[in-house]
């Protein structure tokens, strides 16, 4: 298998993300910064269609974003970091500015790679041009189908494909795909019985009722989840050590 060593071994865990839109650079940014205080060691994978994070099938126009660029802060504790990006970056942004989408995907890639290097060398952060067209939980990890010669062992998935009306999503809870995954409130996918997973995760409109979701519901989405994966997978995977 392709990526880290199986559960129990050496090797840093690795956390991979389906998909490489905006929910998973939020998600990322998150999880790097609840984590890296802690010292713990690991690896974050994005395996996008076009080998991008931060972009997505919308943040390349020019439309605007409905939502005011004071709101749209990847951190929760900095609501004016935007405003300063657009500053240092020469555009032109007031707190009251609806940014074009593209504009707002700059932002989320700088601020992702700005993060991971921030990160280093705890984490680590690498996108690869691939596509998740399926994954199941197996053996204390995940395994994760690219379609390639060998699936890519991770101790965990984040699910961050967008609308499921336009993408399935490469996992399943319930009977219609098109309705998103269902999740516990801080992200964790529901099984058959309705009991959390500990391995599989989903942020953004992939979820279930979170279609029309602004950005700033998506972060604070980000925001929970990247507490539990800090709580379930990595302080505990190191505990066992």
């Amino acid at each position: 298998m392709d990526g880290s060593a199986a559960p129990g071994g050496g090797a840093e865990p690795l956390v991979a993300f389906a998909g490489g839109g905006p929910s998973t650079a939020l998600a990322a940014i998150a999880l790097l910064r609840a984590t890296t205080w802690l010292r713990l060691e690991y690896r974050v994978v994005v395996l996008d269609d076009a080998g991008r994070c931060g972009r997505g099938s919308d943040l390349h126009t020019s439309d605007r974003l409905p939502v005011p660029a004071r709101l749209l802060s990847a951190f929760p504790d900095r609501p004016a970091h935007l405003l300063e990006w657009a500053r240092l970056s020469g555009v032109r942004c007031t707190p009251a500015t609806f940014l074009p989408r593209r504009v707002y995907g700059d932002y989320l890639e700088d601020t992702l790679t700005a993060t991971a290097a921030w990160a280093a060398p705890f984490a680590s952060l690498e996108v690869r041009p691939a596509r998740v067209a399926g994954a199941r939980a197996e053996a204390g990890r995940v395994r994760v189908e690219t379609g390639g010669p060998a699936p890519v062992a991770a101790w965990a998935l984040v699910v961050a494909t967008g609308d499921p009306r336009v993408r399935t999503p490469p996992v399943a809870t319930g009977d219609d795909p098109s309705e998103g995954l269902a999740t516990c409130p801080r992200g964790a996918l529901l099984g058959p019985r309705g009991r959390a997973e500990r391995r599989l995760f989903a942020v953004g409109p992939v979820r279930r009722g979170a279609r029309e979701a602004p950005v700033p519901h998506t972060r604070d989405q980000a925001e929970r989840l990247a507490g539990l994966i800090c709580d379930t997978v990595l302080r505990s995977r190191a505990a066992d050590r």
